[in-house]
């Protein structure tokens, strides 16, 4: 089973439990705190290959730039920047991949303190307050 697939399950799981029973608050709580670890190492992949993306385009702009004497500085910049297109496009899905997993683990964080906050509040009014 892949990670997504398993956080699909997970979703689903939590998605199914009722947030007003303490009992199954509690569990979608512990659900979502194994989503965020997913979560967590499928950002943590995607910054490796966007780091990778960026060290290629890199070297490639280096290479292109000190292996082509001829011309101006800028028209071995111009040209380095060309040979490195594709790789700048790499880059670019690559960072795009690695803000949409941040995004999500900020967001499936928010959501456990919301949900513990609610947790709270239930006990609160189980005691008599408000």
């Amino acid at each position: 089973m892949t990670k997504t697939e398993k956080l699909s399950q997970l979703y689903k799981k939590a998605n199914s439990l009722n947030e007003d029973l303490p009992k199954e608050l509690m569990d979608k709580l512990s659900l979502y705190g194994q989503v965020l670890e997913i979560i967590g190492g499928l950002h943590a992949e995607s910054v490796g290959v966007w780091k990778i993306a960026e060290a290629k385009r890199r070297e490639i702009l280096a290479t292109v730039y000190s292996l082509d004497p001829e011309g101006s500085n800028k028209d071995r910049e111009n040209k380095a920047e060309m040979a490195a297109a594709e790789s700048r496009r790499e880059e670019a899905l690559a960072e795009k991949e690695a803000t949409r997993w941040k995004n999500a683990y900020t967001s499936t964080l928010e959501m456990i303190n919301i949900l513990k906050k609610k947790y709270d509040h239930m006990k609160e009014i189980a005691k008599g307050g408000i």
